[in-house]
């Protein structure tokens, strides 16, 4: 009776533990727009820069790069072509309209286009109010336009509020899991 009562709470720890660590996951991944429409799988789309790209680069050599390469491999992934389109002057979603869209995607001949801004987040982490370290947590939103320049998609993803590490994340991986974070959802709601 013991054993089965044993093997009964082992089942149920482990039950709570999977419930919080998905939990995490969906905490820091949200979307915060999506139009009421029929969203289409695209076969070609741009990709922006990060939004003040010269600046994400002087606070974390190698991130733009990093986020280049991770949203050119997890778009092939989902057997998506994509091309890195530099939008002049981006320094924000606030810099961007439907006409600068539509004329992108015209131009390159693409199904729709997705802007990026990142954000750096130095989350500082202690140990019975000691303190113990500073990760390099991101931020990472993207909103993803049709090819007339309709947004349809806007979504965000929070490493430290999404991902479990079990030390300080490097900006090498809190960029990549960022990105693959907002593009991933972005992924999912075509997809449905």
């Amino acid at each position: 009776m013991l054993k089965k009562s044993m093997k009964n709470t082992s089942k149920f720890i482990l039950l709570i533990l999977a419930i919080a660590l998905t939990s995490c996951g969906a905490m820091g991944t949200r979307t915060l727009y999506k139009a009421e429409i029929n969203l289409n799988k695209p076969t070609k789309i741009g990709f922006s820069q990060v939004a003040n790209e010269d600046i994400m680069e002087k606070i974390v050599k190698g991130s733009t790069k990093i986020y280049d390469s991770t949203m050119t491999n997890q778009l092939a992934t989902q057997n998506i072509k994509s091309n890195k389109i530099i939008v002049e002057n981006y320094d924000g979603f606030e810099s961007i309209n439907e006409t600068k869209i539509k004329s992108i995607c015209t131009d390159n001949q693409l199904d729709g286009m997705i802007l990026t801004q990142l954000k750096f987040l130095n989350v500082k982490y202690s140990s019975m109010f000691i303190p113990i370290g500073v990760s390099e947590d991101t931020e990472v939103e993207m909103q993803y336009y049709d090819a007339n320049g309709h947004l349809l998609l806007h979504t965000k993803h929070n490493t430290h509020m999404g991902n479990s590490y079990w030390d300080f994340p490097s900006a090498d991986k809190t960029v990549t899991d960022g990105t693959k974070g907002a593009l991933g959802r972005i992924i999912k709601e075509i997809a449905k």
